[in-house]
Parts: structure tokens; sequence; C-alpha cells
């Protein structure tokens, strides 16, 4: 569920390259936010289904704002509106994943569609050894719009083994599923191993490596290095800063980009209850292969409430 591998219809006029791909919608890798979000480092098991941990509920209500530079072509601008985006604890060793929001789509600042989006996303947790756990991620995507809205159907699964030694932690996936697009079907494969080394109780050193591959007419691939830094505060605090370089193409390999990402992910603590959650980032994309196909700047923005229960 990479944010660069949303398969959304695309616009006319437009190469699809330039508005499918590039897209950072996070309503993707839910999973990895229990590890990337963790203050203490747990896994993703001790993160959702720790016993002793007395909130069931967590999830975000807020909104998304993305807007996509075409250089010398105009721009487009995504609104989400996130009514609820978290994950709930049912049993020790299941829990219930969910997204609901409303997409509003702008070009050159006229609204030009809407969408309704929505996911579920059931997990399952289960150990292995004191060191190795398993857990499975299942999802249903289901997106209905209008204008130049998006319309599509997804499935996908997800196991991964997360491996915790002291000071090391690795998690590992493998996602594979298929989109109905109404068109321009196709299934697709992604994997987003994520390493972490716990330098000290305040500071985690980590990286994640993504490779994306959808397989319809398009053919799109994907490969992306980030390395990334968390602080763990002693008031609550948390802090990740992130840097990510990689590559996108599609049309058979016949059109290329290079990105680079820089991201600022933040989440401060109200009660225990309640927490502000920000993220930032600016990609910069550059044309590397192909003709008519435009260099973009890509500013994302969220902003809400996480709220534990």
């Amino acid at each position: 569920m990479a944010a660069a591998a949303e398969e959304q219809e695309g616009n006319p006029g437009i190469e699809p390259i330039d508005i499918k791909p590039v897209l950072l919608a996070s309503t993707d890798e839910l999973e990895s936010r229990y590890i990337a979000e963790s203050f203490n480092n747990e896994s993703q098991l001790e993160r959702v289904e720790n016993r002793d941990f007395p909130k069931r509920t967590r999830a975000l209500t807020g909104i998304e704002y993305e807007n996509i530079d075409f250089k010398g072509g105009g721009d487009m601008e995504y609104l989400h509106f996130i009514y609820a985006d978290g994950f709930t604890r049912v049993t020790d060793y299941f829990s219930m994943g969910y997204v609901l929001k409303e997409i509003h789509f702008y070009r050159d600042g006229d609204s030009v569609g809407q969408a309704n989006y929505s996911e579920l996303i059931p997990a399952f947790f289960f150990p292995i050894t004191d060191n190795i756990r398993g857990n499975v991620f299942m999802s249903y995507e289901k997106v209905i719009g209008n204008g130049e809205g998006w319309n599509y159907d997804k499935y996908m699964v997800k196991p991964g083994l997360d491996f915790d030694f002291g000071k090391h932690f690795l998690h590992v996936n493998l996602e594979l599923g298929y989109e109905d697009n109404h068109g321009d079907n196709g299934s697709f494969l992604e994997t987003e191993p994520l390493y972490l080394y716990r330098l000290n109780d305040k500071v985690n050193l980590g990286a994640k490596v993504i490779y994306v591959n959808v397989d319809n007419d398009w053919n799109y691939r994907e490969f992306a290095v980030k390395p990334l830094v968390q602080f763990n505060f002693d008031n609550g605090n948390y802090l990740e800063l992130r840097y990510e370089n990689g590559w996108l193409e599609g049309n058979g390999g016949n059109q290329r980009h290079d990105y680079d990402i820089y991201a600022l992910y933040s989440e401060l603590p109200i009660n225990d209850t309640f927490s502000v959650l920000a993220d930032i980032q600016y990609k910069k994309l550059e044309t590397s292969k192909g003709v008519n196909v435009a260099d973009q700047d890509i500013f994302f923005s969220k902003v809400g409430l996480v709220w534990k229960f």
C-alpha cells in the first residue's frame, strides 16, 4: 500500500505517471506506523496487542492536504477529510483496522470532483519464539468518486515477521494484491522491510527499503531507500526525521522519474487520551526518461488529533 503505488484513475490530458504513482497519501502501510511511531521501539505485536497496554483503540481524525506542481503545466490539489484512521484491538491476537475519509480534487484551484474512501484491515498476530513474531494484515479498499474522482476496489494480503534482538529490530513483509479500477486492472507486489537500531533510550536509527511492482497496462515500478531517525522525549513527545531517495517508472520503462523526499513526523501528547499529530513532506521529482512528462514539486501535510481509549 505504498503511497507512490496508489493506482488511482488519472485525469484527462495528463500522463498517468504524472498523477497516479507520485501521491504521498498515507492511507497505506498502517501496520508500519505501530513500529515507526512506537515510543519504546516495540514490535507490532507489542505495540498493538500488548496486554498491559490499557488502550484498545488508537485512531486519527484530521485533515490531509497535497499539492502537485507540474512544472509548466498547472497543479493538482487533494484535500482529505479523515474521519477515522486507526486500529482497534478486538482480542489479544486480532485487531481491526479501518479508514474512512472524503477526498476533494482540485485542478488549478477549481473543484473537479470528489471521492469517498473506505478501507477495512483485519490484522492477526502470533508469537513464534521469544524473539520472533508473525503477523498477517489483510485489506479491502473501496473508493467511489465523481467527476475526476477515483473509482476502484483493491484487495490485499500482507504477511510479515518481526525479529527483536535487544538493540536490533527487523520487520520484513510481502504484500500481494489486486486492483479493479474498472479499466486497467492489475495485480501488485510490494515489500518494505524496516530495520531499527536502538542507539539509546531516546534515539533510534533505522532505514526502510521499498520495492513496488504493479502488473497492469502501465507496468509501474518503484524502488526507494529511506533512512530515518526517531527521537523519544521524556515528556512523551515523538519526532521522526526521514529522507527518501528513489525512482519510479511506467509505460514499460519508457518513462522514469527520480525523486527525493524530506519528511518530518511528530506526535505531541495532550493527555492520556489525546495527542496532536503533524506530518509534513516535500518531494522533488525530476524526469530522467520520457518526453512531455513534467518535473514535479509536491507538498504534503497532515494534521489531526490522535485519540486512544
